[in-house]
């Protein structure tokens, strides 16, 4: 006889199914088992102990804080109701002291860190801001990387900064009106390099420079000049000679000045005869910097970076190298004391190091998830590889070769452009120092006949307000002197 089931009741097969997830729920709690949770915070105290702050080699510390935090929350979120809850939050307790001690240290670390920085730069800061005539595109560099260090004493360089070049600015303006007026030409001419050098940082408007290259250019008399440029010529050589960089290029930089002003007042020969000899000095000064830069690379290769640092305190900087090049060299030496720190002294070489044979194969162990990770990564950089090169080799090599083609013409048409335009830009300037040398002469109608012939050189190459000066100055003067002749 057949036995026939009975249908329930649509309210209680609801019943019965939320039983059922209420129970398996129950079960699942019961399985949040020691053994997950002991896996789960070593691993978290495994990267607090590998972490380093060296690029390229494992968690960083902060990521391994995250890491652990995030470990904390999940495993606090399964404790609530599970049986083994006092456990858990016992353990994630051990976990959270630890992830606090770590914010501490590190924050420690990073405030000295961060000390350490600010007073590598205070000194050299000081030193050239109190100099007479203080480099202050040097000093930007430096208050820039206070900025990323310490803002409050970025802040600091910045007022010392500013204040030194309002002062400077009077100064040398100063300065070079008083050679021009007892006829100290030397004075004057350094003092207008140095304006023409920190033109942009001191805040001076071309056009004010012009006028003040003008005053001076207007009382060059050539015979002066040619015993200048040939005694300073061979002082230059001499601060070569005793590796005094720093001096001589500022003497370069006067003498550069000095012999373009005699471009069109001197006999050609005589004039490409004083600027080669200055081109061929520049190319000297050049290749001694270089030469101590080569043997700070020498020592840095055979004997390490302390070696190579103290060569570069003690004899780069005090000789005056430029700061580029020592700034390049500054970065090669950190270079290599972080890739010694990569293979010697990080705590996450000798981790891996100590890592057996035994531990790599156990599935369940924190080394194997690692391990895991580390494959998959390789494994997705070959997948990239692998379709890059096959995305590749739809690229005919005629079609590689035009497109090679086409991108260094692309590169010397951009390459050509610039200097076309420093070019005109240089012209530009040079006829406005001529046009208010002129003027300063008194000879307004060479000047405005001048001004006329280029002015829409002038207008496009030189800046709207510098254009805007010169436009009104020569005008008026021409005006005045059409006045006086009626």
């Amino acid at each position: 006889m057949t036995r026939h089931l009975r249908r329930l009741p649509v309210s209680c097969a609801f019943a019965f199914a939320a039983l059922l997830l209420l129970s398996r729920n129950a079960l699942a709690q019961e399985y949040t088992s020691q053994t997950y949770v002991d896996t789960s915070i070593q691993r978290a105290f495994y990267n607090l102990n590998a972490a380093t702050d060296v690029a390229g080699m494992g968690m960083r510390m902060e990521d391994a804080i995250a890491f652990a935090r995030q470990t904390a929350n999940r495993l606090k979120s399964i404790a609530k109701g599970n049986p083994n809850e006092k456990y858990i939050l016992w353990k994630v307790g051990e976990l959270e002291s630890q992830v606090y001690l770590e914010e501490n240290g590190l924050l420690l670390e990073k405030n000295q860190k961060r000390q350490r920085q600010v007073n590598d730069l205070v000194g050299p800061f000081n030193t050239e801001v109190g100099k007479h005539r203080p480099d202050f595109s040097h000093l930007a560099e430096m208050y820039n990387q206070a900025l990323t260090i310490d803002r409050s004493k970025a802040f600091e360089f910045g007022t010392a900064l500013e204040s030194r070049k309002r002062g400077i600015r009077r100064e040398a303006v100063a300065s070079l009106e008083s050679g021009v007026a007892t006829g100290d030409f030397d004075l004057a001419w350094r003092e207008l390099v140095y304006l023409k050098n920190n033109m942009a940082p001191l805040g001076i408007p071309l056009a004010q420079y012009s006028m003040l290259a003008a005053e001076v250019q207007a009382k060059v008399k050539v015979d002066n000049e040619r015993e200048f440029i040939a005694t300073n010529a061979n002082a230059v050589e001499s601060e070569i000679a005793r590796n005094s960089f720093a001096e001589a290029r500022t003497s370069l930089g006067v003498l550069d000045d000095r012999v373009e002003s005699l471009r069109d007042i001197m006999r050609k020969v005589e004039w490409d005869r004083c600027y080669f000899r200055n081109k061929h000095l520049r190319e000297a000064l050049d290749r001694r910097e270089d030469s101590l830069i080569r043997v700070n690379t020498v020592i840095l290769r055979d004997q390490g970076v302390v070696a190579a640092d103290d060569y570069l305190e003690n004899t780069v900087k005090k000789s005056g190298v430029f700061h580029e090049k020592v700034g390049r060299m500054e970065l090669a030496i950190l270079e290599k004391a972080m890739a010694s720190r990569k293979l010697q002294d990080t705590s996450v070489v000798k981790q891996l190091a100590s890592i057996s044979t035994s531990q790599a194969d156990d599935s369940t162990s924190v080394f194997s998830d690692l391990m895991s990770a580390a494959k998959k990564r390789a494994q997705e950089k070959a997948d990239s590889a692998a379709a890059a090169q096959e995305g590749r080799g739809h690229v005919t090599h005629i079609e590689g070769v035009r497109l090679a083609n086409m991108r260094v013409s692309q590169e010397l048409l951009r390459k050509r452009e610039d200097e076309l335009q420093k070019e005109n830009v240089d012209r530009a300037n040079k006829q406005m120092i001529d046009i208010y040398v002129l003027l300063e002469k008194k000879e307004v109608q060479k000047a405005h006949d001048q001004y006329t012939d280029h002015q829409a050189l002038l207008a496009r190459y030189i800046p709207a307000q510098a254009f805007s000066v010169l436009d009104s100055t020569v005008n008026a003067r021409y005006a005045a002197t059409g006045k006086k002749k009626k």
